[in-house]
Formats: C-alpha cells, structure tokens, sequence
C-alpha cells in the first residue's frame, strides 16, 4: 500500500461547509483507480488531516491530476496551502 497524507487547515467558521462539500465529492473520489480507502480526521475545529491508502505508488502517482481537480473544490475553505507527504506502508494493525 502507498499513502497520500494530507495535513489542511479549515479557515474559522467553515468546517461544516467543506465537509458538506467533501460530501459531494464522495462518488467521484471512489471513482479514482487504485484507491482502497479515503479518511479524513478532525485534529480540532479548523485542522484535518486526510489519509488516503492506494493499491501502489504508481496509482497513486497516476491519479494525481483527477486529486487536484476534485480537490480544487475544498480551496475556497482552506486557511492556507495543504501539506502533503507521501509514503509506504511499513506496518498496520487490525482488529
């Protein structure tokens, strides 16, 4: 597995709109090839942190266009520029 993490700051007020907005995107980024799974974490009011886990790094890389036009959408709610690493697996739990 190879992941995108995502660290995005929500300007003040506006959390309940982007997640209404990520909301509608839900179908289109299940849409995206080599994406296994999708999840966004609430750190507080204003900072979430997504997580995306893809079949492989080539996947990932190819989906990279479809992302950003789907992600475009999310801009007018953000406080600032996304931070995004990227990486391999090296270890999971489940329960």
């Amino acid at each position: 597995m190879y992941y995108r993490v995502t660290k995005a700051t929500v300007q003040e007020g506006k959390f309940d709109e982007a997640m209404a907005t990520m909301e509608s995107l839900r179908e289109s980024i299940g849409k995206i090839k080599g994406l296994v799974s999708s999840n966004l974490i609430k750190v507080n009011d204003t900072e979430i942190i997504g997580v995306a886990a893809y079949e492989s790094k080539e996947l990932l890389e190819a989906s990279q266009t479809e992302f950003a036009e789907l992600m475009s959408s999310m801009m007018p709610f953000m406080a600032g520029t996304p931070e995004i690493s990227y990486g391999e697996s090296v270890f999971s739990f489940n329960s």
